[in-house]
């Protein structure tokens, strides 16, 4: 079986510089698959560079956390705060799950908007993903089953590191190892769930790659890593989660560590030597709608 990796960039509709850098990536040749986020202040933006854009893939990165919903505020009950935003973070909104039941129905309400509005605006989503993997939480993940069959996407991200990524920490320059260990001790700290997701995920008859890589060096990307990520693939489908983006003005005001790691990204991403890797390494590059119709 041949390897196949889908260098997937998240926040695509966040903002217009990163709109931009995911464009540029594109173009290079070695991103061919995005997620869209409906919420996203540069959304119709996306929509107008992508929409119909031929072998790219274009999904959906559902937001519960930190930006305003698509949904009127007032029918989200206390899914939103006082500003109208949701919640701050994955922690935030499992705590308001745990605490009102009626929360469960405003999450429903929202992630059925944000499809709707994806799916309004002519892109035909080939995959879902969510912002800060939300749908670990299995009450998020459910609804996503849910509009996986009601609109027959059949992929989703399996949102946990695959074992041996510690090997990544002898390429990181020695300042960014802290938070390498604590991003992947937080990986594993998630893997007791896994079991669980991947019974639902299964039994819905939705699809996950082998492997997704990039979630414990998120922020610490370097071509060292790439090239370690090369020899590593299993056969099948693998996945690699980026972020890429032009750091502007619009991406200066809002709250968020990557600013700086996303233009390092997007030069890892439109470099011909880092794409050679992967040529020599014969893996085949493709997004999820490439996959589905093998």
């Amino acid at each position: 079986m041949r390897r196949k990796l889908i260098v997937n960039a998240d926040d695509l509709g966040l903002t217009r510089g990163i709109n931009l850098a995911v464009s540029e990536c594109a173009d290079a040749g070695l991103l061919r698959s995005a997620t869209l986020m409906a919420n996203g202040p540069a959304f119709e933006d996306a929509v107008r560079i992508f929409r119909g854009r031929e072998g790219f893939g274009t999904g959906i990165h559902f937001v519960l956390t930190g930006l305003p919903p698509v949904s009127p505020a007032g029918k989200l009950g206390r899914l939103t705060g006082p500003q109208g935003l949701l919640p701050t973070g994955l922690l935030a909104l499992l705590k308001k799950l745990e605490a009102d039941k009626s929360v469960r129905e405003a999450v429903r309400t929202e992630l059925f908007a944000q499809a709707e509005k994806v799916f309004d605006s002519g892109i035909i989503p080939t995959h879902f993903d969510t912002h800060k993997h939300v749908h670990i939480i299995p009450a998020v993940l459910d609804v996503l089953l849910e509009i996986s069959a009601r609109f027959s996407v059949k992929w989703i991200r399996e949102p946990y590191e695959p074992s041996g990524s510690w090997r990544f920490f002898f390429d990181l320059e020695r300042r960014a190892r802290f938070g390498f260990v604590k991003q992947l001790a937080m990986a594993r700290a998630s893997l007791p769930a896994r079991p669980v997701f991947r019974a639902r995920v299964r039994r819905a008859g939705i699809q996950t790659p082998a492997g997704v890589y990039g979630i414990c060096f998120t922020g610490f990307m370097n071509e060292n890593i790439l090239g370690r990520l090369c020899g590593m693939l299993q056969p099948g489908v693998s996945e690699l989660m980026t972020h890429p983006g032009i750091v502007d003005a619009e991406l200066m005001r809002l709250k968020g560590r990557l600013r700086d790691s996303r233009e390092k990204e997007k030069e890892l991403l439109v470099s011909a030597r880092v794409k050679r890797y992967f040529e020599a390494h014969r893996i085949l590059l493709c997004h999820f709608g490439e996959v589905e119709s093998e």
